[in-house]
């Protein structure tokens, strides 16, 4: 699927990996304790500090993407200078996105602090360590191979739970819609479009040239008239398309910006050109929405919308952030992190 540029962060998949990998010891809470190196302030986001262990965590995991597939000597090839300038963008970026919450969050009157807000994290932590048997060694032993501390994890979950607060805030004030006729016409309306894809995966193993010949030559395809429902089924690289007439409900805010300039630019019937996202290079053809479609996916569209507006009230925010490295931010680096634990 065609998700928003992401933040690494925890997921369903690690978590059910956690707690089957996790024995059932019950080793001292105090390995979970971060440690003086890991307390360390590398950078601040609008006033707030940034603790040397998330952005080891945002860091080192960029890193391993950006290897993937190409090998750890990337970073001292021709392309280094180019690929660390990359990763730091990216690293910032998400900073900005993880803090832009804890200050959209200051101006509605929630404290990130609050003690309400610790004791909604501390529960939900407990959770965590009974599933994982409470054993607390085990656990900041699996944290750490996703380059994570127990630290790191609360902070996003609290961020989590921050975005609830913050949505059920918006609410309260009328800037999310809560009644069921409202929810109706934005569904049925404007604010949604149905398009499905022909996507040329960018994870496929070849160059850059390569995928973007294969997309043109798809495009071509396309335009020539042939039926975009068999293209999609013989040619598209996407798992989610396959044997799904569906496609995709788009709303503003879910989905990579590219694609969703280009899904809401459409008209009913009409194709798109080559769209480059992380996930690849789309070819979009836009649907007529169906009633029924609608009224069985109800809940979850609107979960999307409410989701989608929440994501671009941040993203505004985060657009007006800035990250500001200490000077303890010199003594590491990408190559120096894994030293720090």
């Amino acid at each position: 699927m065609i998700r928003s540029k992401k933040v690494f962060s925890l997921c369903a998949l690690f978590l059910a990996a956690l707690f089957v990998l996790l024995s059932c010891g019950n080793a001292g809470k105090r390995v979970l304790e971060s440690s003086d190196t890991d307390k360390i302030v590398v950078m601040t986001v609008d006033g707030f500090d940034v603790p040397l262990e998330l952005y080891r965590y945002l860091a080192l995991n960029y890193k391993a993407d950006a290897e993937r597939g190409r090998g750890s000597g990337i970073w001292t090839g021709d392309a280094g200078s180019a690929l660390l300038a990359e990763l730091n963008e990216n690293v910032n970026h998400s900073l900005m996105r993880l803090y832009a919450v804890l200050s959209v969050c200051r101006d509605y009157g929630i404290g990130a602090d609050d003690p309400y807000i610790l004791d909604a994290v501390n529960l939900k932590m407990n959770d965590v360590y009974e599933e994982a048997g409470n054993d607390y060694e085990a656990f900041a032993d699996y944290l750490k191979t996703a380059n994570m501390t127990d630290g790191v994890y609360r902070f996003i979950v609290r961020n989590d739970i921050l975005a609830e607060e913050l949505m059920a805030k918006m609410s309260e004030r009328g800037e999310l819609p809560v009644s069921e006729a409202e929810l109706e016409d934005i569904v049925a309306g404007p604010e949604f479009v149905r398009v499905k894809q022909i996507l040329v995966p960018a994870d496929n193993g070849k160059s850059e040239a390569e995928n973007e010949a294969r997309a043109k030559e798809l495009w071509d395809l396309a335009q020539s008239g042939l039926n975009f429902d068999d293209l999609v089924q013989k040619y598209g690289g996407d798992v989610f398309s396959f044997n799904n007439p569906d496609g995709y409900y788009v709303t503003r805010g879910i989905y990579h910006q590219a694609f969703e300039d280009a899904a809401f630019s459409l008209s009913n019937g009409e194709i798109s050109g080559i769209v480059r996202t992380d996930a690849g290079w789309s070819i979009l053809r836009r649907y007529e929405k169906e009633a029924a479609y609608l009224a069985d996916h109800f809940d979850e569209l609107v979960k999307d919308y409410r989701n989608g507006q929440f994501n671009r009230k941040v993203e505004e925010a985060a657009a007006g952030l800035t990250v500001t490295p200490t000077e303890r931010l010199a003594d590491y680096t990408i190559f120096n992190l894994d030293s720090t634990y």
